[in-house]
């Protein structure tokens, strides 16, 4: 929640002054800047992301649940899947024997995290989850 009040309108929006400090109003510019430019950045994910040769693999959901899922990309700390079912983001997951966090859904799946990341010697195209 941000406090202020609305100056005027316009065409597309309106003019908004923020009512706090001047650290805060600092802080929620920054955060304004930062959006603006999220159309810039194609993906924000760090790691160089691969398609594996061996791209099935079977997940692990809750308990005993077992899903068949197909490995869209994978980077040394995590994987986009392509899965019928989305965990709750936050979720533990096995991912084929690695142990993964659910950390977003997409259209077509889910992204999860390694808890374990992949080793630079252990990671390439042939890797099998």
């Amino acid at each position: 929640m941000v406090d202020g009040v609305v100056l005027h309108g316009r065409p597309r929006g309106f003019v908004f002054q923020v009512v706090g400090s001047a650290e805060r109003r600092s802080r929620i510019e920054a955060r304004l800047t930062w959006l603006r430019s999220a159309g810039e950045r194609d993906d924000q994910r760090e790691a160089t992301r691969i398609v594996p040769v061996h791209r099935e693999v079977r997940v692990q959901l809750y308990g005993d649940r077992i899903s068949e899922a197909v490995v869209a990309d994978l980077s040394m700390t995590g994987a986009a899947l392509l899965l019928s079912e989305r965990p709750e983001i936050g979720t533990t997951v096995t991912v084929g024997k690695r142990y993964a966090t659910v950390v977003r859904h997409t259209p077509d799946g889910v992204g999860v995290a390694f808890r374990m990341p992949f080793g630079p010697l252990t990671f390439n195209e042939r890797v099998i989850l």
